[in-house]
């Protein structure tokens, strides 16, 4: 799908900014999903799961909000990756489901983990250290910016 989805010439490095973000996350995302697929995985849903790789249980609240998506989104992942064996929900009380991995769940994301970083390591092979090091401080700032377009273009510093 994600094939449609880009053209086949490489788009110009002077595109749109948001535009080449669209365009390599998707195919970021296809990469990921055709690697993942015969584990029966989405990036999606290794996402989900990536996210217990630092924690032994969340609710399906927490869930949520640390993927950034709506509690019924999650809800229905969570529900698919149970039916799949791969988490369990337990209620905490009337009110909070707690999800945890499986035994399965875990040797599956341990197995989607290495896949997911030979995606990644492809990704960057062309760049050196400092250059990765330089990519990955900028994406992680770009991903906590929290100011409106105008007050963060009023402090832009000028590269030549």
């Amino acid at each position: 799908m994600s094939e449609r989805l880009t053209t086949s010439e490489a788009p110009q490095p002077d595109a749109n900014l948001g535009y080449l973000f669209r365009l390599a996350h998707q195919r970021f995302r296809a990469l990921l999903d055709s690697e993942l697929e015969d584990l029966g995985l989405s990036a999606q849903d290794y996402g989900i799961l990536s996210v217990f790789e630092t924690r032994p249980e969340l609710s399906a609240s927490e869930l949520a909000r640390i993927s950034q998506v709506t509690r019924q989104t999650m809800h229905t992942s969570v529900l698919s990756l149970e039916a799949a064996g791969l988490v369990e929900r337990s209620a905490k009380n009337q009110r909070v489901v707690l999800v945890r991995p499986t035994t399965r769940g875990r040797r599956c994301l341990e197995a989607a983990t290495r896949r997911v970083r030979a995606v990644e390591h492809a990704a960057l092979t062309d760049l050196s250290r400092d250059d990765e090091r330089t990519i990955r401080a900028w994406l992680a700032s770009l991903a906590a910016m929290t100011t409106s377009p105008q007050k963060a273009g009023a402090g832009r510093k000028e590269k030549s």
